[in-house]
């Protein structure tokens, strides 16, 4: 093995301190076929021009641009805000005619008037649980008018007819009457 590595090429150089001075570049020998097809395919083409321009092309080619982008002017029809309402103003007087019409004779017709049978047991739940009402509230209001033994004359009532009442009707229905 010591002689292979005496007798490398190698070794030999470097003791003796030759370098021959050419060197390849990487992959050379793997590149040289393809490019060498290549030069070949080159010397095949044929060597005129196939493509030809026309005589002052270049000199008329700026203003045959100018020429067609400056002729495309478009004329903008202007509508005026003027003319818009001033056709509006009919259709509005029209609309606000026939709203006036509407509203009065569908609207303000109802010749009702608003008493308390005419609310909804919710409505007057609502506005009892929105509105806090103390005794002073009720006592102000009821003032003049409370009920005296004279107001229930219109009612013939004798003692036994009560009694018997009471006597035939279930004693638990009075009690859930007054809870």
């Amino acid at each position: 093995m010591e002689n292979n590595i005496k007798n490398s090429e190698e070794y030999l150089n470097s003791i003796l301190g030759k370098e021959t001075g050419f060197s390849l570049p990487k992959n050379y020998f793997s590149t040289t076929e393809v490019s060498v097809e290549a030069k070949l395919a080159e010397e095949n083409f044929t060597k005129e021009n196939g493509f030809t321009t026309p005589d002052s092309y270049f000199k008329d080619l700026e203003s045959e641009i100018l020429s067609k982008v400056s002729s495309t002017k478009k004329v903008t029809k202007v509508i005026s805000f003027k003319e818009r309402v001033l056709k509006m103003i009919p259709i509005a007087a029209a609309a606000s005619v026939i709203l006036f019409i509407g509203l009065n004779s569908f609207v303000f017709n109802k010749n009702e008037e608003l008493t308390i049978d005419s609310l909804s047991d919710d409505d007057i739940e609502f506005w009892l649980d929105s509105n806090t009402l103390n005794t002073n509230d009720i006592a102000n209001v009821l003032e003049n008018d409370v009920l005296e033994e004279n107001d229930f004359y219109f009612s013939l009532l004798e003692d036994e007819n009560i009694e018997d009442y009471i006597n035939t009707t279930d004693n638990t229905s009075f009690l859930n009457e007054i809870n």
